[in-house]
């Protein structure tokens, strides 16, 4: 499984849906389209600016500061907004504020209610990158080739499964630099770390 799918897979959990919804006071349903928009976004940003030596390090020193083996539904009931805000603005830059209106127009919301849930699940996002990207293990790498073997036997089925497995590569849309995806953020960053 790629990393973006893991990542919504975790944010959109009954439990994760749960205790955003209690925040920020919309639907389950509602969370969970601006989650699946969000995501994407949100790592091809941190990937682009992670290709820089400086940004591979900021961001480096952002993940060592957001290491969280909770259950991420308990990471986002006590997740510290005004940290998440921040984060929201370090990976967006200037963009933030036409990146949270997007989010909200996709949605369905208001634009305060799409900034709350941004700072909501940055923190989280950021310990979910955290995690993935620490070194490989034997355990890991077999939990990896099992996922990706029962992955290849599942039918992908409904819209997500099979947006997130082309993850955002359409074949109609050849993209003459290269699109960047979530493995490319842990290349990235698992070369930083050596």
């Amino acid at each position: 499984m790629d990393l973006v799918s893991t990542i919504v897979k975790s944010l959109t959990s009954n439990s994760s849906l749960g205790a955003l919804a209690g925040k920020v006071g919309v639907d389950p349903d509602t969370i969970e389209k601006a989650i699946a928009s969000a995501i994407p976004s949100l790592v091809g940003s941190m990937t682009k600016n992670a290709s820089t030596a400086a940004g591979a390090k900021s961001l480096m020193g952002a993940l060592s500061q957001h290491e969280d083996d909770r259950d991420v539904s308990d990471q986002l009931k006590d997740a510290d907004e005004e940290d998440g805000n921040k984060i929201i603005g370090k990976i967006m830059g200037d963009d933030k504020d036409d990146f949270i209106s997007s989010i909200a127009k996709k949605a369905g919301i208001n634009v305060g209610q799409s900034n709350q849930l941004l700072s909501s699940i940055a923190p989280s996002l950021l310990s979910s990158i955290s995690s993935a990207a620490k070194p490989d293990t034997p355990e890991s790498i077999a939990k990896e080739a099992e996922e990706r073997q029962k992955a290849a036997q599942e039918d992908d089925g409904g819209f997500l499964g099979g947006f997130f497995k082309k993850f955002m590569k359409d074949e109609d849309d050849k993209d003459p630099k290269g699109s960047i995806d979530g493995t490319d953020l842990l290349d990235i960053l698992k070369k930083t770390m050596m």
